[in-house]
């Protein structure tokens, strides 16, 4: 009987193992849904503090176990739920990385091909060989090829000097090729030149000199320094000479060249060296500068292994950034993965898609944003401070936005994505791979003037989504949508209260306190009548006086400054919630869908919104986040949502008075 119950009680110590260390996996450990749902309450369970009373502090009570709960990964203790998630992401795109045969580290796939992924992987070695060692950098960054000065025919001065790197780097007379969120296109930008040099300390100085492997040679090691203190002084010198103008240019190419024909400047010249004869007369320049004339004077004069020893100076700095290894979790691999992720984004998406986010998880999270753009669309009908042109209007704007999930449907085609990587082949030299990678980045920049093209705004792995008010559109990442904060088989109140909440309060930014300034088609309009403006604005003001009253050790919260995610966070919520009610009808609230959970579905939705902001992070950063975050600090997103809902309180019998039923309720939409 003994030897029964002790072989029991290893079992049952064993399982908690199991689960402590693979419920964050992904995919889960598991693929039925019975024992998935088991798991999930569990974890439900765990992270919560039942001794405290859910009318005073619901953050507490369902977050207060997280530092202590055995079903948290140990090192995800001191960070978030959804930061929780992101490292098992990492962790899977690191083994994918690492996971690369010598035929592919050879450069060879299936019959021989270089796929876009066994790129990725080169890239990811050569990181991980040559990362640590910057004296090994340093030599390669001297023996750089210069025949690039050495063209037949060209006029050697200054301007030539300007545009002689190869990698988006113009900063004597500044070029930008920069994309413009009100045309929806890339423009020519002519801007103030940086101080780079100049924000280097003698301390950093040295330590740059011992990472080269200069140390070990006093007079290499000084020549460097003295070198690089002139260059700063040079610096320091031509950038007093740039003029901002009180008013922006915004001219086409031809426009420009007329206006500013008696310049000092050969502008024809300057654009033909930057574009190599390319531009178009339509193109649209945006010049920041003004009366450049002094400023062109001074780098006439100015000695040329001077203007080109700069060049090469911020060559240096702009891959010193690249190659320095930063103190932190992971170290160089982590760096390397994360490196390898920014260079081979869309590389990488085919393999993540198959593996945690097929068709169906990403139709099933669509089907959630339209039941809640539908639920946010019939609730505008009920708005009395809204008269009816300004209420057209925002049903305008909320039928016009456009939500994706995940990416686009070409980005799950290799053979696309192997495309987008044709030109670029690495070698078994990190350091030449960062060069081919940011010499290809500078190319396809310059080719990008005057195109209708849409930048990438975020990884899709990043555990995130994003409002981008200029196209009006809502992005949840594939990050977003993953076990144990998403899954496919979970009941339908999780989804709503989890990945629906979050796709609602990306919607409800399309009508906070800044974007209500954008109309249906991302452009900066008033289509408020004023009567309604100021209902709007004093609905706002309600929440960011209640947000103001919040305090943590003593610093009261600036609930301006997250004026905006507090009005996503409460919309975002109440919509979820009555698209939830909307699509099961109220008999549904009273279901107890998890195994051991004593929860119902109306109590459940509101514990499930409350763990997606779980943090065990530490009072200095709590205080540092409160001070700078346009987000509440997560124990506020959670009571002040909560406690502005009236349904909440009926769930948990809340009476009025209490910490989360107060008097006043603020609703802004």
């Amino acid at each position: 009987m003994v030897n029964a119950l002790w072989a029991t009680l290893i079992s049952l110590i064993l399982v908690g193992r199991v689960l402590a260390n693979d419920l964050f996996s992904l995919p889960p450990a598991t693929n039925h849904r019975e024992e998935l749902l088991e798991d999930y309450g569990r974890f439900v369970l765990s992270t919560m503090n039942r001794s405290i009373d859910p009318c005073e502090n619901f953050y507490e009570f369902s977050c207060g176990g997280w530092k202590k709960a055995d079903l948290v990964p140990e090192q995800a203790r001191n960070t978030s739920f959804l930061h929780a998630i992101q490292h098992k992401i990492d962790e899977q795109i690191q083994a994918f990385l690492q996971n690369a045969t010598k035929r592919e580290l050879e450069g060879l796939g299936v019959n021989g091909t270089k796929s876009a992924e066994i790129k990725a992987k080169q890239f990811y070695a050569s990181c991980v060989d040559m990362k640590a060692n910057l004296s090994l950098a340093y030599q390669y960054f001297l023996e750089l090829d210069e025949d690039r000065l050495r063209e037949r025919n060209a006029t050697y001065d200054w301007m030539y000097i300007n545009f002689m790197s190869k990698y988006d780097l113009y900063p004597l007379l500044t070029l930008k090729v920069h994309y413009s969120t009100s045309s929806r296109k890339f423009d020519i930008l002519i801007t103030l030149p940086s101080l780079v040099l100049a924000g280097y300390s003698e301390e950093q100085l040295k330590n740059m000199t011992k990472e080269f492997g200069l140390d070990s040679s006093a007079e290499k090691a000084k020549q460097f320094i003295e070198n690089f203190k002139n260059l700063t002084q040079f610096e320091r010198n031509f950038l007093s000479l740039a003029k901002t103008r009180n008013e922006t240019e915004q001219l086409s190419f031809r426009e420009f060249l007329v206006k500013h024909k008696h310049d000092r400047l050969n502008w024809t010249r300057y654009f033909d060296l930057a574009f190599n004869g390319s531009q178009e007369s339509q193109w649209p320049v945006i010049n920041q500068l003004d009366n450049i004339n002094d400023l062109v004077f001074f780098l006439e004069q100015t000695n040329l292994e001077t203007l080109k020893g700069y060049i090469k100076m911020r060559e240096l700095l702009k891959f010193y950034g690249l190659w320095k290894t930063q103190t932190k979790t992971g170290g160089v691999q982590s760096e390397c993965r994360s490196l390898a992720e920014t260079y081979f984004n869309y590389a990488l998406l085919p393999w993540f898609i198959g593996k945690v986010f097929d068709k169906e998880r990403r139709a099933d999270i669509l089907s959630v944003a339209k039941d809640i753009r539908d639920t946010f669309y019939d609730l505008l009908d009920h708005h009395t401070w809204l008269d009816e042109d300004t209420r057209s209007q925002a049903k305008t704007k909320l039928a016009s936005m456009d939500i994706l999930v995940g990416y686009t449907d070409d980005l799950q085609h290799r053979e696309v994505i192997d495309g987008v990587y044709n030109d670029i082949n690495m070698t078994g030299n990190w350091f030449e791979n960062l060069c081919i990678l940011e010499g290809s980045r500078a190319r396809i920049r310059l080719r990008s003037v005057d195109k209708a093209l849409i930048p990438l705004l975020m990884p899709t792995r990043t555990v995130n989504a994003y409002y981008a008010d200029f196209l009006n559109l809502a992005f949840i990442t594939i990050g977003m949508a993953q076990w144990p904060f998403y899954h496919i088989d979970f009941p339908d109140v999780l989804k709503y209260a989890g990945v629906g909440n979050i796709i609602g309060h990306e919607m409800a930014h399309g009508f906070d306190s800044y974007c209500y300034q954008y109309n249906y088609d991302g452009k900066k309009a008033n289509w408020w009548s004023s009567a309604s403006l100021r209902n709007f604005k004093e609905r706002y003001r309600c929440l960011e006086s209640q947000y103001n009253k919040f305090i943590l050790m003593g610093v009261q919260t600036n609930g301006t400054l997250t004026s905006g995610d507090n009005i996503a966070d409460n919309v975002g919520t109440r919509m979820a919630y009555y698209a939830f009610k909307r699509k099961t009808g109220d008999k549904a609230w009273l279901e107890k869908p998890l195994r051991g959970v004593n929860f119902n579905n109306k109590q459940l939705f509101f514990v499930k919104f409350a763990q997606t902001w779980c943090n065990g992070k530490d009072n200095g950063d709590k205080l540092r986040r409160l001070k700078t975050d346009v987000h509440a600090y997560d124990e506020f997103r959670v009571q002040g949502t909560l406690s502005n809902m009236p349904e909440f309180s009926e769930a948990f019998n809340c009476k009025l008075g209490t910490e989360m039923n107060p008097l006043k309720k603020c609703v802004v939409w």
